[in-house]
């Protein structure tokens, strides 16, 4: 079993382990804790993405033990944290590190704030270099060690490809018929489909500015964003953006260096990621006709 494949399993045994001890876990501090550590894993890789904004306060929101506390008061609390990690990363990183350490005190929160860090960072199927580091950085403010998580290692996730019956059917769907047969014509039934990963890979190769932003990192350079912008003649803010699809195409990959983030091609995912869209297109059509038998 993977280094991925035990996370994925210790992600549900640690949501089961808070929801055990929900009743346990209703202190100022260990709300504080929790809200900055969410606020450090959504904004990782440095930059503060709308849409992942949204999706971890909706995390926030829906997990079973934070509901213990008041939604308003954890909303407000997790984008103070953002806001100061927006307008400083470094001083707002010491800030939200600071709040974590309040939890130390009660080791059984410790433990519960870094669980809560995984399961967020875990949830949209990534967990990627710069949100573990985070979380490793919050395990030595609360004197725990980064192993009792497995957090020491590198991490790699692996991509899956996956076949027509393991994809959730899409929302109106349907088969096409073809004129004239009266036979109704779907995804033929050997056929494999792009697997999730392999399509976010595909879509962030679409934009004309995201291949042109991608081609800076063609020599192995490792840039940051402002670097990257000044090269390209953009916005920081767009190019943080496309960067950001980039690195969620599995692209790029990003690494903190002080307070700087700085990006670099994943040159071992894209060619796993080449290796399915090679597989995919080259996949047989159906089951192969029984070869003729000598009578």
């Amino acid at each position: 079993m993977t280094l991925w494949d035990r996370l994925k399993d210790s992600v549900q045994t640690m949501q089961a382990q808070l929801t055990a001890k929900k009743n346990d876990l209703r202190s100022g501090a260990f709300r504080d804790a929790s809200m900055a550590m969410c606020a450090l894993v959504a904004a990782a890789d440095g930059t503060i993405d709308p849409s992942e904004r949204q999706r971890v306060a909706q995390l926030i929101a829906t997990n079973d033990v934070l509901q213990n506390f008041a939604p308003d008061e954890l909303h407000r609390r997790f984008e103070d944290h953002l806001d100061e990690l927006t307008t400083d990363f470094a001083l707002g990183m010491a800030s939200a590190m600071r709040e974590i350490g309040k939890a130390k005190r009660r080791p059984a929160e410790a433990r519960a704030v870094i669980q809560i860090g995984i399961v967020i960072g875990c949830a949209d199927g990534y967990f990627d270099d710069s949100e573990r580091d985070v979380v490793r950085e919050a395990c030595s403010a609360l004197d725990i060690p980064p192993t009792e998580f497995d957090l020491h290692r590198p991490l790699r996730v692996p991509r899956p490809y996956r076949g027509p019956d393991e994809l959730p059917p899409a929302a109106g769907d349907q088969a096409s018929e073809r004129t004239g047969s009266g036979t109704a014509q779907g995804i033929r039934p050997g056929g494999a489909v792009p697997g999730d990963d392999l399509q976010v890979f595909l879509k962030a190769l679409t934009s004309g500015t995201r291949q042109r932003l991608f081609a800076h990192f063609l020599d192995g350079e490792e840039l940051t964003v402002g670097e990257v912008a000044e090269r390209a003649g953009l916005g920081p803010s767009t190019t943080s953006e496309h960067l950001a699809v980039l690195r969620r195409g599995g692209l790029l990959q990003s690494t903190r260096s002080g307070k700087l983030v700085r990006y670099r091609a994943d040159r071992e995912g894209i060619a796993e990621l080449l290796g399915q869209l090679h597989s995919y297109l080259l996949a047989p059509s159906g089951p192969q006709d029984p070869p003729l038998t000598q009578g």
